[in-house]
């Protein structure tokens, strides 16, 4: 059979295959440092998350249409409290930890009509998530919310105590959760 047959494959010499093996153990062992970091990263998150991440399941009829007595509201406590947030803060001894609607920040003007609605700084605000109060017993002279705190509303207005009431009044931000 004559030698140039072109299916033939010339073998390699032993020292090649080391090479090779070598080359290939190289990339496999940073393959597996790189899915290590990566694993790592994602146990370091999960880690963070769960330690970060609270629940708290609603209780009472104040916060309705919005929550629900039962609803679980999963929250972090990492930023300062904005105008319109959710938060939950510690209402003392009788109430325990509350959840309310953030209306006022420090320095605002508040009132509220009989009926429920909110006047922040002179301007009567459009709260459609709101349940006005139709007895009229809603109703709170203005005050000026102080510095490091803030006055919060129950988005049902006739069955909420929030910071209209003198046992809660305005929360500071220490107290929120």
């Amino acid at each position: 059979m004559p030698d140039s047959w072109s299916g033939a494959v010339e073998p390699t010499p032993p020292e090649d295959w080391a090479e090779e093996r070598d080359a290939r153990a190289c990339k496999r062992g940073k393959a597996v440092r790189i899915i290590l970091i990566v694993l790592a990263l994602v146990l370091i998150a999960v880690a963070i998350s769960l330690l970060s991440i609270r629940q708290y399941t609603v209780i009472g009829e104040s916060m309705e249409p919005t929550l629900r007595p039962g609803d679980r509201i999963y929250y972090t406590a990492f930023s300062k409290p904005r105008f319109n947030d959710l938060v939950i803060f510690d209402a003392g001894p009788v109430y325990g930890r509350v959840v309310k609607r953030v209306v006022g920040l420090p320095g605002d003007t508040i009132s509220v009509s009989a009926d429920g609605r909110l006047v922040r700084n002179h301007v009567l605000l459009e709260e459609p998530y709101i349940q006005l109060d139709g007895l009229y017993n809603s109703g709170m002279q203005e005050i000026t919310v102080a510095e490091d705190s803030y006055f919060v509303l129950g988005d049902n207005r006739a069955e909420s105590i929030d910071s209209r009431d003198i046992r809660i009044g305005t929360i500071s931000g220490g107290a929120i959760v």
